[in-house]
């Protein structure tokens, strides 16, 4: 039936909506759902999500760079843990009609998750992470991103957006990358 939603896609939305709002008001995601589930309005709750360092303990997923220690700027989600990360790219996505519940959302999430786990951090060469692929989309070289954003080697968000001008302008959506499918790479994908 037109113009039906679907139920899904737009808890999906809601959620990753609260993901991004918690981090650009460096808000805890318990405490914007306590207040919203409360009845206060967004952005008045006082619990701080942190003081805004990500520390080389806290990246979990891909290779991490040695002794990085880098402020996350406001306005990034939530801790750009690889789950936040995932979210806010959903929320960037949708913006090219390839977020939850479109076909395409299903390639670019198992293609990043193969690429970087979704970390901000991942680099395929430890020893110099930035002129080799890094970050969300492993750029090659990580460099590239600096067309995003000066905060490309920190910033989930800016290498989302790099990630998905870059898929937009050579494959035209997230289907079309050879080698991607929604369950995972083909068999002897080697990145795109």
């Amino acid at each position: 039936m037109p113009g039906r939603v679907n139920g899904f896609s737009l808890a999906y939305t809601a959620v990753g909506a609260v993901v991004l709002w918690s981090g650009i008001k460096g808000e805890t995601i318990s405490a914007t759902f306590r207040g919203l589930l409360s009845g206060q309005a967004p952005g008045t709750n006082t619990e701080p999500i942190s003081d805004g360092t990500v520390l080389q303990s806290d990246v979990n997923t891909g290779t991490s760079i040695p002794g990085v220690t880098a402020g996350i700027p406001a306005g990034v989600a939530a801790g750009g843990t690889p789950s936040a990360n995932k979210a806010l790219g959903a929320l960037l996505a949708a913006a090219y009609g390839w977020g939850p519940g479109s076909s395409n959302w299903p390639y670019l999430e198992s293609g990043w998750e193969e690429e970087s786990g979704w970390s901000q951090y991942a680099a395929y060469d430890a020893s110099d992470p930035y002129n080799n692929a890094y970050g969300i989309p492993q750029a090659n070289p990580g460099t590239k991103m600096a067309s995003a954003g000066s905060d490309w080697k920190t910033n989930p968000a800016t290498q989302i957006k790099w990630g998905l001008g870059y898929i937009k302008a050579e494959y035209g959506s997230p289907s079309q990358v050879p080698g991607w499918t929604p369950d995972g790479p083909a068999a002897g994908y080697a990145g795109y």
